[in-house]
This record gives structure tokens, C-alpha cells and sequence, in this order.
């Protein structure tokens, strides 16, 4: 992904790439019709549909970090939403290193979250490790659910 500064390129590349690794990994994705919804697409596997925000990740200090929120501005106001019961999972694209991963909002803060990417200076057992959010292991975890 070529260096952009427009938020909304930039999004679309975003979304492009967690749409393709999707589907290279056997997966159906829907779009809704329009940009009214509070996810960007949905992944069907089996008879099950999972909602999902698409974000993108910059990567900071050896973390993919990501708004777990979204921000909007209404009348000069910025108004901050979560997507507790509107998503099942984040889908973060981080085109730095070129990795996607997906996070079930069950386990993302209320406003930000890190995944770790790179081993991190001091150890604790709060940290959020690439190697559990990764998208083909979504992938595969909801496959051999519905089996």
C-alpha cells in the first residue's frame, strides 16, 4: 500500500486489503448497501454472519495500535462511539508491515488497543501478542466452529 494522506484513501486501501485476505482465506464477505451501517462488511461462514469494522493500524513502539471507537463531529462537537452490539470483531489492517489482524470486540478496550508485534522491553501478562489476533486464525477458528 503506497503512501497516502487522505484519510478516506487511505481507509479504502484499508479496506481492500482485510477484504482480499478474506477471501483468500475462504471466506464470503457482504457490503451494505450504502455507508450507513456501523460495520463495513460481513463475513458469512456456514449460516453465520459476523459484523465487522474495518480499521487501520499504525504501528507504534512495536504495537499495531487502533481506535476502538468511532469519531464524528456534530455541530462542532466530537462525539466518541464504541460498537458494543453493533460489531462481533475488529478487522485491523497495518500497512506498514503489511499484516492483518482480527479482534472480537469482546476482548478490545472501550477507546484504544495495541497488539504487539515485536518483543516489548519489559514483560506482562497484559499484552496483546500478533500471533492470537491473526486473521487467518479467525479464519480458521470460525470454520471449525461451525463444523
Amino acid at each position: 500500500m503506497g503512501k497516502t494522506t487522505h484519510p478516506k484513501e487511505r481507509g479504502q486501501q484499508t479496506e481492500a486489503a482485510i477484504i482480499c485476505e478474506f477471501v483468500q482465506n475462504g471466506l464470503t464477505v457482504l457490503e451494505p448497501f450504502g455507508d450507513n451501517e456501523r460495520y463495513d462488511v460481513v463475513v458469512e461462514e456456514a449460516g453465520k454472519f459476523y459484523r465487522v469494522q474495518i480499521k487501520t493500524g499504525r504501528l507504534e513502539n512495536g504495537c499495531v495500535q487502533f481506535e476502538t471507537r468511532s469519531s464524528g463531529t456534530l455541530t462542532r462537537e466530537v462525539k466518541k462511539e464504541g460498537y458494543e452490539g453493533e460489531v462481533e470483531v475488529f478487522a485491523v489492517y497495518a500497512p506498514e508491515i503489511g499484516r492483518s489482524f482480527v479482534v472480537p470486540i469482546a476482548e478490545a478496550p472501550k477507546t484504544t488497543m495495541g497488539i504487539r508485534v515485536e518483543e516489548s522491553e519489559k514483560s506482562s501478562p497484559n499484552i496483546n501478542w500478533a500471533e492470537d489476533y491473526s486473521l487467518k486464525g479467525w479464519a480458521e477458528s470460525i470454520r471449525s466452529a461451525t463444523r
